[in-house]
């Protein structure tokens, strides 16, 4: 299922990637969400083929694009791929193979582990949580509850790294939210906590390309304010299912997006952003932050743990959190936390 807006210096390569595959049990779905470049005159030119279906409709956003290609759906499994990505060749031939090999255990979804692929320096790296990914997964087609092991909440929350099987996601009543940037977040925790059999597949994946001005990680503007729309998503969600095992988890994602968006954020936004990252910290039971503390200091490596605890506390604190306001003095401040602890990182 391929979501698409004016992505037609990419869409190409991502079409040709999944018709190159090994395997032909495969359909395509292109969602165009309004596109107003040569998207659609792109898209058209693989019509010819009985694979893909192609529909445009006015913009909803990712969210939108995926809720619709899910509902045209007729495959037992839904793999997510956006537009400016491309498949490895053996990706359907080798989830197709463990599939049929684990058919007696009704598999709801399946992890696989991207490679990483920068626009500008065309060098290929590894995946974000290689080494967690292969301690849960230590090979093809092992099989997990995910009740069972919450270190599976510490993956990458990508949604394109994870494939559905299509009758757990009509069970759960499972849609993306719509028109809000981010929305990977939540679904990563909802559907990982209904979830009792999650397969890993390391082997094959997709490329996840980055170093482009057109990703949404690369917008810099007003959009960095729908984090906190995400955020209270994902804090309603914890706090309703009450799991103590999935409040590090949830924190860490919630600061690494913080430090993030406050680093890409534009000079007119990032004020606001930062104000309101604080009101929204400051509040957060005690328990939360100190299951990040906690969490920190038992799976994090030292550059790592020193970021998120100092970011932590800033950004909680009145007289420390204006730091993040101006890029003079997130350097300044920065640069004398390096010196006094040896951070490796980046703070903001």
């Amino acid at each position: 299922m391929v979501p698409a807006y004016n992505s037609g210096k990419t869409i190409a390569r991502t079409i040709e990637s999944i018709l190159q595959q090994t395997d032909e049990r495969y359909k395509v779905i292109i969602v165009n969400d309004g596109s107003d470049d040569d998207t659609e005159e792109i898209c058209k030119r693989y019509l010819q083929t009985n694979k893909i279906y192609y529909i445009f409709q006015e913009n909803r956003g990712l969210g939108g694009a995926r809720n619709r290609g899910m509902e045209l759906v007729d495959t037992p499994y839904v793999s997510f791929l956006d537009s400016d990505d491309w498949l490895m060749p053996q990706y359907v031939e080798k989830f197709a193979h463990h599939l049929e090999r684990h058919k007696e255990e009704n598999i709801e979804m399946i992890m696989s582990l991207p490679q990483i692929y920068h626009e500008g320096s065309k060098v290929v790296k590894d995946w974000y949580d290689k080494p967690l990914f292969e301690r849960i997964f230590p090979e093809d087609g092992v099989v997990m509850n995910p009740q069972e092991n919450a270190d599976i909440y510490r993956f990458e929350v990508n949604q394109c790294r994870k494939v559905l099987q299509m009758e757990f996601v009509k069970r759960i009543h499972f849609r993306f939210r719509e028109k809000t940037k981010w929305e990977d977040v939540y679904p990563h925790f909802y559907l990982l906590s209904k979830c009792s059999a999650c397969m890993g597949i390391g082997e094959t994946g997709f490329y996840y390309r980055t170093g482009s001005d057109t990703q949404i990680t690369s917008l810099r503007g007003k959009e960095r304010m729908d984090v906190l729309v995400v955020f209270e998503d994902l804090l309603r969600f914890i706090s309703k299912e009450r799991k103590k095992e999935l409040y590090f988890p949830a924190m860490r994602v919630m600061v690494r997006f913080s430090i993030w968006c406050i680093r890409m954020a534009d000079t007119d936004n990032r004020k606001n952003l930062v104000n309101i990252l604080h009101l929204f910290f400051k509040r957060l039971p005690k328990e939360y932050i100190a299951a990040l503390k906690k969490g920190v200091k038992e799976c994090c490596r030292g550059a790592d743990a020193r970021q998120y605890l100092l970011f932590i506390m800033a950004i909680r604190t009145r007289p420390l959190y204006f730091i993040f306001n101006d890029y003079l003095w997130q350097d300044m401040g920065e640069k004398t936390v390096k010196k006094l602890l040896g951070a490796g990182e980046r703070v903001a």
